[in-house]
């Protein structure tokens, strides 16, 4: 009989053990941390090349072809952004330290910084969408559990952590299969909902012997010019090292 009830007390325990597991409240602080990862973030270095489909009006307005590196620390993200084709934007660049971004272009004799204004539109804001570093410049504010096309996912709605950050408000779609970054909406500091974007993953790269699947596209579209998105195409991604001179703004001008 003692035996049949210490059988009995260890199943019980076992379910409730099991039961709490279950039910354990997701880390959704890793979970963004995550998806960043998979969109070029968290990671000492990154370069890929971007073919950029640019459309107004429902029409093709131009094609850019450009160059990325980035690298990620603790507390912020660096970008060079190297315009190489067409030819006339060649030798254009963007460089992004944290929420402080400049631009430069030849003939210039200092680098230009971009005002928030400025941000929030044209290559710049296109940069700042496509950014990856989510989990540095946003608390987690709500989460829930939705569907997105047919996947489970969270939906975090993110707030900026200061008036710095381009967008003061991003709803944030995670499949919680993969913690890909599916959809992610963006609003001004109005509250005024700006641009929607969508991310793909088709890429194939090894990460400390790893093998996973990686950002290969972002489509960008306006929510106030409904007609006007941008396609961003990320090709041959490669985990690189760089130097901090890299990502000086002095460097610019080399």
């Amino acid at each position: 009989m003692k035996k049949t009830i210490l059988i009995f007390l260890t199943c019980v325990g076992l379910v409730s053990v099991s039961f709490k597991e279950i039910n354990k409240e997701p880390n959704f602080e890793e979970i963004l941390k995550q998806s960043d990862f998979y969109r070029g973030g968290r990671v000492p270095g990154i370069s890929w090349d971007l073919e950029v489909q640019n459309i107004e009006e429902g029409n093709l307005r131009n094609k850019l072809n450009l160059k990325v590196e980035a690298t990620t620390n603790s507390e912020s993200q660096f970008a060079l952004i190297s315009f190489l084709k067409p030819k006339k934007y060649n030798g254009q660049r963007l460089l992004l330290r944290g929420n402080n971004m400049w631009f430069v272009k030849r003939g210039m004799r200092r680098p230009v910084p971009i005002s928030g204004r400025q941000r929030l539109s044209g290559s710049a804001a296109n940069a700042d969408a496509a950014a990856a570093n989510y989990f540095i410049d946003y608390d987690i504010k709500n989460t829930l559990s939705e569907v997105l096309d047919g996947k489970d996912c969270w939906k975090l709605e993110l707030v900026a952590k200061n008036s710095l950050v381009s967008y003061s408000k991003i709803d944030y779609w995670i499949s919680k299969d993969e913690n890909f970054g599916l959809k992610a909406d963006f609003f001004g500091k109005s509250g005024k909902l700006i641009k929607t974007g969508y991310f793909d993953y088709q890429n194939d790269v090894t990460f400390e012997g790893k093998p996973c699947k990686y950002i290969s596209k972002i489509t960008i579209v306006d929510k106030i010019n409904t007609e006007d998105k941008t396609i961003l195409e990320i090709l041959e991604p490669a985990f690189k090292n760089f130097s901090n001179a890299k990502f000086q703004k002095n460097s610019l001008l080399e």
